[in-house]
């Protein structure tokens, strides 16, 4: 039985309450209030016991042209729902070493091991042998593929690398907190309603390809939005895949901007003064993940992504569109823009599908949501400010508070400033753990041991997930620019 939303709702806002005053939000000298949005990652064991696995508060994201300065140390997204996601990826991480560290007897009640008859590998990596001269030519030979950009390279149809030595329990579900909307095409109907003046906008041409300037001859009163039917009614599944692909064409939109342009792909940060990034919304964020689990790529190496999907999102009923939540979540039998996947889904290797979670109200608000500083203090001008800090936390006891995406009190950009949610952390935590497993899993350890980030990523084992956003990103989420610049860097 799916748990009450109103009990993970209660379960994040006590393991926040718990946290010291120093990672809340403060009442700054000048008698400024600050606000900020929590999110948290629940799971939900067969007996309906909860546990609260991370949470994270936060709001901003790096600019684009500081992504080169990262270097595997930085954050470039510390929205809640996505620091959130990275501090479960960090918690899964440490309970595989957990697993591996308690010996043949200990068990989770998080993850298992798989056996054999689970686990397959295609033919590039099954075919290493225990011979140490046929390992290194093997190695050297993914090298040069990666060097020359054909790693992932397979024959149409042939089995996908699927041999990570954990999986997520079967019996354990996954929720999720959300103190505010997610930013994006979740949350259009909410930014409309708060407008003066809701008119569309008119969609300029440097937005648009000459295609797709073609395809849409946009302009004032027209206005081509993905608006499914105001009734409870589903769209059918040819009228919802057809509506899918006429939103994604434009590019992906700046924040809150052409806000009437529903289903869209957008871009943080919402402000337009602020400096701009390639970071996409938590909306479009999340809907990916209902194809690739929470999972990200280095822990997908270790665990089998099958079991690592949310089952539901839990929002403040007053932060709750169903209509924005259909259309950007749901797949053809709600009439959502995700519709667009689901032809490809079934195709999908690797533990890979398509899984829609169901969003759903609770009547608690965070102590230090806009609505609830609002309440206190009121709405004036000046009154209330965004925190520029971001909190994680993990069931494990990792704790800690970012600046600008850099553990606070360090220098920005600094090696010793990485977050324990960074690329370099996550990365140098699945290659210790890779080397705890031993030659059983020679194929993980050697993609894990590449020269770069960016090489452990192009690693032929995840082929499968790379399958899965290009399906995602070439169809329900069309417009989706990739975030490069920070995967240079080496260990």
């Amino acid at each position: 039985m799916t748990a009450n939303p109103d009990t993970i709702a209660a379960l994040v806002l006590q393991h926040f309450d718990q946290l010291p005053a120093k990672r809340k939000p403060l009442v700054r000298d000048n008698g400024v209030h600050e606000w900020v949005p929590l999110s948290g990652i629940v799971a939900q064991g067969k007996d309906g016991k909860l546990t609260c696995l991370s949470l994270a508060t936060g709001m901003k994201c790096l600019p684009h042209a500081k992504l080169p300065r990262a270097q595997g140390n930085v954050l470039h997204d510390w929205h809640a729902e996505v620091l959130a996601i990275r501090a479960f990826n960090r918690f899964v991480l440490d309970e595989a070493r957990l697993l591996l560290s308690g010996g043949p007897s200990a068990s989770s009640p998080f993850l298992r091991w798989r056996d054999e008859s689970e686990m397959r590998v295609s033919s590039l990596a099954s075919s290493s042998s225990s011979n140490g001269d046929s390992q290194e030519r093997q190695h050297q030979e993914r090298q040069q593929q990666m060097s020359e950009g054909s790693v992932g390279a397979t024959t149409t149809g042939a089995p996908k690398w699927h041999a990570q030595p954990f999986a997520w329990r079967d019996d354990v579900a996954l929720h999720m907190y959300c103190s505010e909307a997610p930013c994006g095409d979740a949350s259009m109907e909410l930014t409309m309603a708060a407008q003066d003046d809701a008119s569309p906008w008119e969609i300029p041409a440097s937005l648009l390809s000459p295609r797709e300037e073609e395809a849409l001859p946009l302009g004032p009163g027209s206005n081509a939005s993905f608006s499914p039917s105001s009734s409870s009614s589903a769209l059918s599944t040819a009228a919802a895949a057809t509506a899918a692909a006429q939103v994604q064409t434009l590019g992906p939109l700046p924040g809150r901007a052409y806000f009437s342009r529903l289903g869209a792909v957008r871009l943080k940060p919402a402000r337009a003064d602020a400096p701009p990034t390639l970071s996409k919304s938590c909306s479009d964020k999340l809907a990916q993940a209902q194809c690739t689990s929470l999972l990200g790529s280095l822990a997908s190496l270790l665990v089998c992504p099958s079991g690592a999907y949310l089952e539901s999102v839990v929002l403040p009923r007053s932060q709750l569109s169903d209509t924005g939540c259909r259309r950007a979540f749901s797949g053809r039998d709600r009439g959502g823009r995700m519709a667009a996947v689901e032809p490809y889904s079934d195709r999908w290797q690797g533990g890979y599908r398509f899984r829609e979670f169901e969003a759903k109200a609770t009547d608690h608000e965070f102590k230090w949501s806009k609505r609830s500083v609002e309440a206190r203090v009121g709405a004036e001008k000046g009154r209330l400010a965004a925190s520029n800090l971001a909190v994680a936390w993990t069931g494990h006891g990792l704790e800690e508070a970012t600046l600008g995406g850099t553990i606070q009190g360090r220098k920005a950009f600094d090696i010793k400033g990485a977050s324990f949610a960074s690329r370099r952390k996550l990365w140098a935590l699945s290659l210790e753990i890779a080397g705890m497993l031993g030659l059983g899993m020679v194929q993980s350890r050697e993609a894990l041991m590449s020269k770069t980030y960016g090489e452990v990523k192009r690693s032929n084992l995840l082929q499968a997930r790379r399958q899965v956003k290009q399906d995602v990103q070439a169809g329900a989420l069309r417009g989706w620019a990739k975030n490069e610049g920070d995967d240079g860097f080496g260990l």
